[in-house]
């Protein structure tokens, strides 16, 4: 006995393989080659026959669907070949009665799920993909999960604009029929009557499979299910005349099934019973049941809808002969169903078996064994509320919620590794080549910059060496000029314009050779450093003003001689002031820069003679730059110079 279980495990995962290369596959990879075709069929067979050695249906319909993401990685299958391949697997999956949990298959589809949202066109494949899970949670009875995906393919449909289907509005009103909602049911068919109503004109005109044509009668059945259960007659037989016009269509356009006008034929006598039972006619009731009989006898009908008309109709017998009699032939109808329910351990239904019979022995006139079995049935009905509680929809909703988080999380923070990843490779790159870059870059300037230095100090060797003797024979022509004219002893005016060059060239070669470009901010630190140390030893306070561009340029010229005349006033003031601040300004206006020098010593009597030496070297340093100097002296009340000179 528990040999043979493997075999059929065997037997049913190589028969769902053949099928789906005979079904699905042929479709998929027509337009390849044949080498192609012929690749891809010969690895499925091997896969097939690999089955057979301890693989269970289940695993091999993984395997196939795993297989199909395989070619779909390396190119054999085009995206909407691959995807349509998955969606076929999966639904002969589902009618090969496979199972799998709600996590196990989103696992499954989580390569799949990425194809489709990645793409910018793939929202049919997006419904399609909650339609696989919703399908699947339908076929395990786990109802609140088949409720959560029905809701977001309908979030979907919106999301694409494309409207409610069939599928959406089906999976929804399926659950709400479960948990005896019937109002809920109502309320979505008032939302979407139009849509319903012209589901006919929809499955006459467009390209529709016979699977949508099944979910079009299952949704109607629910529909006036719930419209009879909330005794709202008019939307019920509205809901049965869209229920005869599919019958017209599958009468002309689908002659060749049997089993879907059979489903058919099942939901309207379930229909006529509901009305029935609502407005209280037994005719229909016992219409629906003779209809009901009859079906189940029909060779036609598909053995599994035999069954559930089996225990429906003999639970509809059961209540028919509870309320017109006669009391034996209910009596026969109750040991039918404890037989049928004998092997099913559900409370639910341990209830309702005790229910008919304290309703059954209330029609007989035995009361205290009614009430009897009645308090059973109620202990009953307390444990299957509490095993409802356990297994409830709510809890299976927010499970599936929970589970595809999950995964997509998973999903999420492995994609967010994967760009982590990326974007350090990205960084480390553009680092290198930055660094690379600047590398070049620096070796390129150094280059340019050595070119460039040694260009200036040819041109500083080529001014001093070529301009310096010309001027020293130029000066020594004046010197025998001026001795041969006059013995004068005091160098001419001449004599001392030509040193003046000479000493103008020899600082502009010097500012040639340098690498150093003087500044205005170099002359401001080269007169506060030595303030600062001999500030410190003496007592003094200064305070040095910038209003001033500090980066413009000075020559070495300018540098030094300015350099030399603010240290000679700081000199003057230290020897003959007494003092204890000293002021110096710097400003500029366009290309003047300006000077104001000044402590808080009495200044001279004016009435001395001359004005020092050190204001003298002050007065000739000026001249040499071409500047103009103001002295201004307020004896007793200090002084202050100002210095103005152009700027190059």
């Amino acid at each position: 006995m528990f040999g043979f279980i493997p075999v059929i495990e065997q037997a049913s995962a190589k028969r769902m393989l053949l099928c789906f290369i005979k079904k699905i596959l042929y479709p998929n990879i027509y337009r390849t080659s044949f080498r192609k075709r012929l690749w891809i069929i010969s690895i499925l067979l091997l896969g097939a026959s690999f089955s057979s050695f301890g693989k269970s249906a289940k695993d091999s319909a993984t395997q196939v669907v795993t297989n199909l993401s395989v070619l779909y990685k390396k190119g054999t299958l085009k995206e909407k070949a691959y995807l349509d391949s998955v969606n076929s697997t999966l639904r002969l999956i589902l009618s090969e009665d496979i199972d799998y949990t709600n996590k196990e298959l989103l696992q499954l589809l989580s390569f799949y799920r990425n194809v489709v949202w990645s793409g910018k066109q793939n929202e049919k494949y997006k419904q399609e993909y909650y339609t696989i899970l919703s399908n699947q949670a339908k076929m395990a009875s786990r109802f609140g999960e088949m409720l959560y995906y029905g809701e977001k393919l309908r979030a979907a449909e919106e999301k694409s604009g494309s409207g409610p289907s069939i599928t959406s509005l089906m999976f929804m009103a399926d659950y709400y029929n479960i948990k005896n909602a019937y109002a809920h049911s109502l309320s979505l068919y008032k939302q979407n009557r139009q849509f319903v109503r012209n589901i006919p004109i929809q499955l006459r005109h467009e390209p529709t499979d016979i699977r949508e044509v099944v979910r079009a009668i299952n949704l109607t059945g629910y529909l006036g299910d719930a419209a009879f259960n909330e005794l709202d007659t008019f939307s019920g037989n509205e809901i049965r005349g869209v229920i005869t016009e599919i019958q017209n269509i599958l009468e002309t356009k689908y002659k060749d099934n049997h089993d879907a006008p059979a489903r058919l034929k099942y939901i309207q006598l379930l229909n006529l019973y509901k009305k029935g039972t609502a407005l209280h006619l037994p005719d229909l009731v016992r219409a629906s049941i003779e209809g009901l009989d009859q079906l189940r006898a029909d060779h036609n009908t598909p053995d599994y809808l035999k069954n559930h008309i089996e225990f429906g109709v003999t639970d509809n017998k059961i209540g028919y002969f509870l309320d017109h009699g006669p009391n034996d032939s209910a009596r026969r109808y109750l040991k039918i169903i404890e037989q049928l329910y004998s092997n099913m351990r559900d409370p639910y239904n341990a209830y309702m078996i005790k229910k008919y019979d304290a309703r059954l022995l209330y029609n007989e006139g035995r009361y205290k064994e009614s009430i009897d079995t009645l308090r059973r049935a109620i202990e009953f009905m307390d444990v299957a509320m509490t095993a409802t509680v356990a297994e409830s929809g709510d809890m299976m909703y927010t499970m599936a919620k929970v589970e595809e988080q999950q995964i997509l999380m998973a999903e999420a923070a492995a994609q967010q590794k994967k760009t982590d990843q990326q974007l350090l490779l990205l960084i480390a790159g553009f680092l290198l080549l930055l660094f690379g870059g600047m590398f070049i870059f620096h070796n390129i300037r150094k280059k340019q910059k050595a070119k460039f230095l040694e260009f200036k100090l040819n041109l500083a060797r080529n001014l001093h060496d070529e301009a310096n003797p010309a001027l020293l024979y130029a000066k020594a022509l004046a010197k025998t000029n001026r001795l041969e004219e006059t013995s004068a002893t005091v160098k001419s005016e001449l004599e001392e314009h030509i040193e003046h060059t000479m000493e103008l060239i020899r600082s502009l070669a010097q500012d040639l050779k340098s690498e150093k470009q003087f500044s205005i901010a170099d002359l401001i630190t080269a007169v506060k450093q030595p303030l600062q140390k001999i500030a410190s030893v003496s007592g003094f306070q200064f305070i040095i003003t910038e209003e001033v561009n500090v980066k413009r340029f000075l020559s070495h010229y300018q540098f030094s001689q300015l350099k030399a005349i603010l240290q000679e006033c700081i000199l003057n003031t230290i020897k003959h002031a007494s003092f204890d601040h000293i002021n110096i300004r710097f400003s500029n206006h366009k290309d003047i820069l300006s000077i104001r020098y000044s402590d808080n010593g009495r200044g001279w009597i004016t009435t001395e003679a001359g004005i020092g030496i050190g204001m003298e070297n002050i007065t000739q340093r000026m001249h040499k730059l071409n500047a103009d100097l103001d002295i201004n002296n307020h004896y007793p009340d200090g002084y202050h110079i100002d210095f103005q000179m152009k700027l190059h």
